[in-house]
């Protein structure tokens, strides 16, 4: 059981009950893996897992009996063996008033990768039944009752005997038969006609929906129609493929999480974010910061560092201005005012908003420096 494998039931066929027809491969998967699971049928009458349906000669006045699987049972080879019905699987439609139809379709995934399908139907109709039980009674009640349970109620409703035959079950117990008594048998026969044709008439939609979807187990899992009880002792080795990918694969990790992205996309809808450019244009109509505000005083001693500017003689002249000593008066020139902003005071080129302030508060073009010698004059004191 520890070593359970497909080789292994494969090796040790005679010793299982192969509820699919196993395909030895070579080549595997790296997508889906395969388990075989073991399930007992359980051969107790009152486990409703088998039931019996006749007997057969062994010869030497040997009887052995045969038992067909129930729903039940039938139902849980079905999931372990991981068959899928289609849609509609089990629907009945009424032909006319005796007649009732099923249909089902199922599919299975083989050991070997490849996919069995099967499309079956079970046709109920009330008038043949009635016919074939019909027939079964009148054989049972010339020839004799040879079901144990079934004599048993019979010799409590209608008059007969018992009688012992040379046959013995596979239990080793002898047969008896119970013999309807002559006058009793037309009584028995339309009796026990009566009564399964009452509870087949109630359930025939059920009995057609049902016998549909079990002959489409039985044909996909290759399961026979009659066993025995030593065969029932035996385990049923079911195999199944499922899906279980190599997460350690980069290629299956790629391909998964496309997936998974693809399955988002499909609810949520494949919406790329959308990136606006917003462009601020510079507008002459822009807030002056005062210049004491924006420029940090720098140290008296200190001077600061201008950038350099290309040679031109607005520029070499304004180098000129600037060695003159702090204070000294210029006037500018409109050769001046048109290659740049200029000081008034000492001819060092100063920005468009820093020109704009000084005309609003001083009434003409001064620096930094120069405002702040302009201001300490103003109030009397000096810098």
């Amino acid at each position: 059981m520890s070593n359970l494998s497909i080789q292994n039931v494969l090796a040790q066929r005679n010793n299982y009950n192969l509820a699919i027809p196993f395909v030895e491969t070579q080549q595997i998967n790296p997508f889906y893996k395969m388990s075989v699971s073991l399930l007992y049928a359980d051969t107790d009458e009152r486990a409703s897992q088998v039931f019996k349906v006749g007997s057969r000669s062994l010869g030497n006045n040997r009887w052995e009996d045969l038992y067909s699987l129930t729903k039940p049972f039938l139902q849980r080879l079905a999931t372990e063996a991981g068959i899928q019905f289609g849609p509609g699987a089990g629907d009945v439609s009424k032909v006319d008033e005796n007649t009732w139809k099923a249909s089902a379709f199922g599919a299975i995934r083989l050991p070997d990768g490849s996919v069995r399908t099967s499309n079956n139907f079970k046709v109920i109709d009330l008038a043949t039944e009635e016919k074939k039980y019909r027939m079964a009674y009148e054989e049972k009640a010339e020839r004799g009752i040879s079901d144990y349970k079934a004599a048993t109620d019979a010799s409590k409703k209608y008059a007969g005997k018992w009688v012992n035959t040379d046959r013995t079950n596979d239990k080793g117990y002898a047969i008896q038969l119970y013999m309807v008594a002559e006058q009793e048998k037309g009584k028995y026969i339309e009796n026990s006609l009566l009564d399964a044709m009452t509870q087949l008439r109630a359930n025939a939609p059920q009995k057609a929906a049902t016998g549909a979807i079990l002959r489409v187990i039985r044909d996909l899992l290759g399961i026979k129609g009659t066993y025995t009880i030593d065969e029932l002792k035996k385990p049923f080795a079911v195999a199944r493929t499922s899906f279980s990918p190599d997460y350690n694969d980069p290629m299956v990790k790629q391909m998964l999480l496309q997936q998974a992205m693809q399955s988002v996309g499909n609810l949520f809808g494949n919406v790329q974010p959308v990136v606006h450019t917003i462009s601020i244009p510079q507008s002459d109509d822009e807030v002056d910061i005062p210049a004491d505000i924006c420029e940090p005083e720098q140290p008296k001693n200190e001077t600061m560092a201008e950038p350099q500017q290309p040679v031109t003689p607005q520029s070499a002249q304004r180098q000129q201005n600037q060695q003159k000593p702090q204070g000294a008066g210029r006037v500018m020139t409109e050769a001046d005012r048109a290659a740049d902003f200029c000081c008034d005071k000492c001819g060092s080129v100063i920005k468009k908003d820093v020109w704009r302030y000084s005309n609003e508060y001083f009434g003409r073009s001064l620096c930094y420096r120069c405002q702040r010698i302009v201001k300490s004059e103003q109030r009397g004191g000096q810098r």
